[in-house]
């Protein structure tokens, strides 16, 4: 709830316009009870986009689409008279393990000595002067030495930066760097790879093999330039809390599990790569938007009427995970710098065009939920796997999510009554879109003499992200068929049961698609199972009388394990 001083001044700024202070109610109350209306579901797992698309008007800090408050002119150049935002309190929640900070629309210096001088996404920055010690370094993981090491190599930098002005990422080279990347340049040095190398690349997001050759234009690095130009401007702005810089392109945001399991797994695996979540740094996210438009893609399907769902509606909704909202994640090419009345009024304002954090991380290629393969479709994407021996750090990103929107991570499974849920019409792919109604009647009349069942029929694209968190938490079984609909059920508590349903006939690749199978397989904290034939469409068969029994059985067998469960 805002001071009385801060309703004020939003009373005195809305005489300059409405817009303003819609955009402010609307950023105060959506991370916690966003709702999606468009349904939360992918078409043969990624997504079409086979035209060009026009891209809408990219807005993130405006809640209705007429409501631009862009602070940059057409030149990324900062806006002077930018508004400050209101100062409100970022509130950090009792932690389980190194769980992170929650994130708020504006978020407020930690230390009562730092005074910002004004906000980069809403993230407080101050000025720092150069000093000699100020250079940027790296260290990175992954290489394969070969000539696609890029997908796999994951970067960790010190002393990230971004330039407001050429929206451009930047590492600046100590002497010693500059020294060490001229001898590496000798012709006689062969074979030599030392891991904190400016002379690299990495892979700015996940990587779809279904883009084919196109998958190429990931391959990225920050610019690099030298030490020398911060010193001659004199300074730099710098985040006053310990904060992670991290930029990434979105695989294919629209999709629910897409989403979850090819951006957010990622960003998180990263982080705990380099040790950077440690309870006590601030996460910024930048969605960066690449030159060459990738098929599927946000950048295609940001806001674009044609092309439902949108990008933006899921990541408005999905972003609360990773303690992040709209409002404090732009692209490189609108960020959001405003200035503190007192820094405006003695003009101290754009004292230099970068913005430091004192660590940041690139590099998603090959930390997706699938890797280098595709996620089923196809009968080699079942000769490996990516997710083995992963089980414990995928239950460990599932409670760093749940915490993050103020549920208990550690909820107990409800045993009175034991709650079952179906995840109804969880896709708008007509092979997947299922209700299950015969196999609850079945469960009522053969199982309901037996067990204190409450089975529950949801269709989670129209639930907001906590309530289905909240219901599937204490789930003791969930029901639902694969693809990104399934998301959801991730969030089951330790110790629950999943059965996956696919439709053995349903066209795509080469083999049956038992989509996501890798990651849902691997999520050591649950006991997943596979089963065909979950409903009669047009040409495919429906479920037998023995698929209906082995699934009556399959519940019985798995709500006794739960009841002999502590």
């Amino acid at each position: 709830m805002r001071p009385l001083g801060s309703t004020l001044v939003l009373l005195i700024i809305g005489a300059i316009g409405i817009c303003f202070f819609t955009v402010q109610v609307a950023t105060i109350f959506h991370v916690r009870s966003t709702s999606l209306s468009d349904s939360d579901s992918d078409s043969n797992g990624y997504g079409g986009d086979e035209g060009i698309e026009s891209i809408l008007s990219y807005i993130t800090s405006s809640a209705d689409a007429n409501c631009d408050k862009s602070n940059t002119d057409g030149g990324g150049n900062v806006n002077n008279n930018a508004a400050a935002p209101p100062q409100t309190t970022t509130t950090t929640l009792p932690s389980a393990g190194a769980l992170p900070r929650k994130a708020s629309t504006i978020r407020t210096p930690k230390s009562p000595n730092i005074q910002p001088d004004g906000y980069f996404n809403g993230n407080p920055i101050h000025y720092k002067t150069y000093t000699p010690e100020f250079h940027s370094s790296s260290h990175c993981l992954g290489d394969n030495f070969g000539a696609d090491a890029w997908k796999y190599r994951s970067c960790h930098f010190r002393n990230f930066c971004f330039d407001t002005s050429t929206q451009s990422f930047v590492l600046f080279t100590s002497p010693e760097q500059h020294n060490l990347e001229t001898a590496m340049q000798n012709a006689k040095l062969t074979e030599f790879t030392p891991s904190f190398s400016l002379n690299t690349t990495v892979s700015i997001g996940g990587i779809n093999f279904k883009w084919g050759k196109d998958h190429l234009h990931m391959e990225w690095f920050p610019e690099l330039r030298s030490v020398e130009d911060v010193k001659s401007i004199g300074g730099y702005y710098t985040f006053s809390n310990d904060a992670v810089l991290l930029p990434f392109h979105s695989l294919a945001g629209f999709n629910p599990g897409h989403l979850v399991w090819d951006d957010f797994l990622p960003i998180y695996t990263i982080l705990t790569m380099f040790n950077l979540l440690d309870g006590e740094k601030d996460l910024v996210l930048m969605r960066y938007k690449p030159t060459f438009l990738q098929w599927a893609s946000c950048d295609r399907r940001w806001n674009n009427a044609q092309r439902k769902p949108f990008c933006k509606t899921m990541l408005k909704k999905f972003l609360p995970l990773l303690g992040q909202s709209l409002e404090i994640m732009t692209t490189q090419e609108n960020v959001n710098v405003t200035w503190t009345e007192e820094i405006r009024n003695i003009g101290a304002t754009n004292r230099s065009k970068y913005v430091c954090a004192d660590n940041g991380a690139a590099g998603l290629g090959m930390l997706t939920d699938h890797g280098p393969k595709l996620h089923g479709w196809k009968k080699k994407d079942y000769e490996m796997t990516q997710n083995f021996g992963r089980g414990g750090m995928l239950y460990e990103f599932r409670n760093w999510m749940v915490n993050n929107i103020d549920i208990d991570p550690f909820k107990q499974i409800s045993k009175g009554p034991y709650k079952i849920v179906f995840n109804v019409h969880s896709s708008t792919t007509a092979y997947r879109n299922v209700h299950f109604n015969e196999h609850m009647r079945l469960l009522k009349e053969r199982l309901g003499y037996k067990y204190d069942m409450d089975l529950r029929a949801e269709t989670m694209s129209k639930m907001s992200l906590y309530e289905q968190v909240d219901l599937v938490s204490g789930a003791a079984v969930m029901v639902t068929m694969c693809g990104g609909g399934a998301v959801t059920a991730m969030f089951l508590p330790k110790g629950a049961s999943l059965l996956a349903f696919f439709n053995e006939k349903e066209t795509g690749g080469d083999t049956m698609p038992r989509l996501d199978w890798d990651l849902l397989n691997n999520l050591s904290y649950l006991r997943t199972h596979w089963l065909p034939r979950p409903q009669a469409f047009p040409g495919h068969e429906g479920p037998r009388e023995a698929d209906y029994e082995a699934f009556v059985s399959l519940i019985d067998h798995e709500l006794d394990i739960i009841s002999h469960t502590d």
